[in-house]
């Protein structure tokens, strides 16, 4: 196993990340992760977790037949069933259309340091 193997296990196996894959004639063609991010708890704020999404992806041959949105839709099912009002995500330049085609919608509020 490689390092990004080994890793991926890991945070599967303790439940700190999560994720879905798209599968098609019996092979993986595609996956999503989420970790969900616990905020510091405020006494007047709302204290549920924020999803942090990334490592979408779908393979070439199977892009533009509804595998991406169809792992989004599961990913966001699951996200609202869980409380989770937020998810952020840094979309590749070409995935945008499809995150907002999914609900997603560019931050007011987001500040960024680098």
């Amino acid at each position: 196993m490689n390092h990004a193997e080994d890793w991926i296990r890991e945070r599967l196996a303790s439940k700190r990340w999560l994720a879905w894959v798209a599968e098609s004639d019996g092979e993986v063609c595609g996956h999503v992760f989420l970790h969900p991010v616990e905020r510091v708890p405020e006494p007047y704020e709302n204290n549920t977790p924020l999803g942090y999404v990334t490592n979408f992806y779908v393979v070439p041959e199977r892009r533009n037949r509804g595998f991406g949105a169809a792992l989004l839709q599961a990913l966001r099912r699951h996200a609202q069933g869980s409380g989770m009002d937020v998810l952020i995500v840094w979309p590749s330049e070409r995935s945008v259309p499809l995150y907002h085609r999914s609900g997603f919608q560019s931050p007011t509020e987001l500040l960024e340091a680098r």
